[in-house]
């Protein structure tokens, strides 16, 4: 009965700092502006990188930010200030629950679990574009194309029959949608893009990636030539 007491007095207390921790200069969510990194969106909303990270589990970095979307800053604070709430209840049902949870089982963990499952798929489609073949590659022709023009970018290795989204942006920030095409059944892409008339950084990186964020290939980034 007292580890009990304990537990939820922890729980409280956790979910005061929370609470604490979710007050931010943005609200619940905030938009992706160009050029924006984990770093400039933490110091513009008054939080940290971290909290951005476990907020959007499709986000590992800045290059996973699309111009345009959305951000939540919030996500995982409103569920832990739920949790909290109802601490009383649920501690007591756990210890009475706990033998008939347990799982003999990885997969029947995973069956019960469908969006843990999604995930740890999503981590192969990541790891592995291409299923065991040939890693995933994009090129442009030219090269080392000028603002304004309409460049062909070739990639292969990409998952088969799939729609990708081509985007561009300094490397190692939010990038812009320039296209939307779909893979061939051999997992392969050639597109013509026309690039913005005005870019601002002094390099710029094409990337073929999923509209759901799960995956990305990237062509090698250039100088801008001016």
């Amino acid at each position: 009965m007292r580890i009990g007491a304990i537990a939820l007095a922890g729980i409280v207390a956790l979910s005061g700092t929370v609470a604490a921790q979710a007050e931010n200069s943005c609200g619940k969510d905030v938009e992706v502006k160009p050029g924006d990194t984990l770093s400039t969106i933490a110091s513009r909303c008054g939080v940290s990188e971290g909290l951005i990270l476990r907020a959007n589990p499709r986000i590992d970095g800045s290059a996973d930010l699309r111009v345009g979307q959305t951000v939540s800053l919030t996500g995982p604070m409103d569920k832990l200030k739920s949790m909290a709430s109802n601490a009383g209840q649920e501690l007591s049902q756990a210890a009475d629950n706990v033998g008939s949870q347990v799982k003999s089982s990885v997969q029947g963990f995973l069956n019960d679990n469908p969006q843990l499952q999604s995930n740890i798929q999503d981590l192969g489609s990541r790891l592995v574009l291409s299923n065991g073949e040939a890693p995933a590659e994009v090129t442009l022709d030219p090269a080392r194309p000028t603002p304004g023009q309409t460049v062909t970018v070739s990639a292969t290795g990409l998952p088969k029959d799939t729609p990708v989204l081509i985007g561009g942006g300094d490397p190692g920030s939010a990038f812009a949608e320039l296209d939307k095409a779909r893979t061939t059944p051999e997992g392969t892409l050639q597109a013509a893009v026309k690039l913005p008339d005005a870019i601002t950084g002094e390099r710029y990186q094409i990337s073929v990636r999923d509209e759901d964020g799960a995956w990305k290939a990237e062509a090698p980034a250039f100088d801008v030539a001016r």
